[in-house]
């Protein structure tokens, strides 16, 4: 691949990620580097707009500066790698016409992430990285719902996404 051609690649149906190829550095002289070793490719990722990531990130800001005792008790602000954490478990399964969610500290650092429709309810528990507790409720779960624990893996909830933002589509659709 040359210099400034982009290749894609794929990383779920939420968008995609671009690699461009840099270059690569000479040869070293003295040959103390095997030569299989001397040339590589450095790679630039290039993630896709999300109409929602600004208002996300700057949720996500405020939630981390809270004081400790938020709550009027001990609450903790959230956490920053919990923040983080999030925030790219989003970008992995939110494409672009994901509604904002709502961004909810918890008591103990951790962050509640929910969609709420007249149909449907996506709670995504972010404890902490790599320990999601997944809810939803839909009318074909009925009001109970189903539940999924989640560490990084995150295509059980891939089309709960898809889903709720098809039914938004056609909820703007009838409305217009």
């Amino acid at each position: 691949m040359s210099a400034g051609e982009f290749r894609p690649y794929n990383i779920n149906w939420a968008g995609r990620i671009f690699l461009s190829s840099l270059g690569s550095r000479p040869a070293p002289q003295g040959g103390s580097e095997p030569a299989q070793l001397a040339t590589f490719n450095r790679h630039v990722v290039v993630t896709p707009d999300r109409d929602w990531r600004e208002a996300v990130a700057k949720r996500l800001q405020e939630l981390m500066a809270l004081p400790v005792g938020w709550d009027g008790y001990r609450a903790k602000p959230v956490n920053y790698l919990t923040v983080d954490f999030a925030m790219r478990m989003l970008e992995s399964i939110c494409p672009s016409e994901t509604s904002v969610p709502h961004l909810i500290p918890g008591v103990d650092g951790d962050l509640q992430i929910e969609w709420h429709t007249a149909e449907e309810d996506i709670e995504l528990h972010v404890r902490q990285p790599n320990s999601v507790h997944a809810w939803r409720r839909t009318a074909a779960t009925g009001e109970d719902g189903e539940e999924v624990e989640l560490s990084f893996v995150f295509w059980p909830i891939i089309p709960w996404i898809k889903e709720l933002n098809e039914a938004t589509a056609n909820a703007d659709s009838a409305a217009a």
